[in-house]
């Protein structure tokens, strides 16, 4: 028949028990670590995307600009250009040249009309649509 009495630990098994609670504990420090390092590669994959996209967008907005000042160095580069930059700027015209300044006239056709006849003013004013 079996023995059923409580059995005491021993330093052999208290050893162990030791062992076991320093590996599970180092195995709980190295799962901490891991899933914190994984959260920050993460977190610093999010912002280096993030600008990537915004020195896309900067790029292509210097090529734009880029393209918009070789332009103008081109068609500063020319006789034709240099002559159209000044007038706009300066308003410089060639001899013999003049504004022309268009006004309207100020009379108004509403003066000359025939006033209207009483029937015309009764029809008006009972059918207001």
């Amino acid at each position: 028949m079996r023995d059923f009495k409580k059995r005491r630990m021993q330093k052999k098994d208290t050893g162990r028990f030791a062992l076991r609670l320093v590996g599970v504990a180092l195995l709980a420090v190295v799962t901490f670590t891991a899933a914190h390092s994984a959260w920050d590669m993460y977190g610093k994959l999010v912002r280096a995307t993030q600008q990537q996209e915004e020195t896309q967008r900067q790029l292509a907005l210097l090529t734009a600009q880029a393209n918009q000042v070789q332009a103008s160095v081109a068609a500063l580069s020319s006789g034709r250009g240099v002559e159209e930059q000044m007038r706009e700027r300066f308003g410089v015209a060639r001899p013999g040249e003049g504004e022309i300044t268009i006004v309207e006239n100020t009379t108004t056709a509403s003066s000359t009309a025939p006033e209207p006849s009483w029937w015309q003013r009764l029809y008006h004013t009972l059918f207001v649509w």
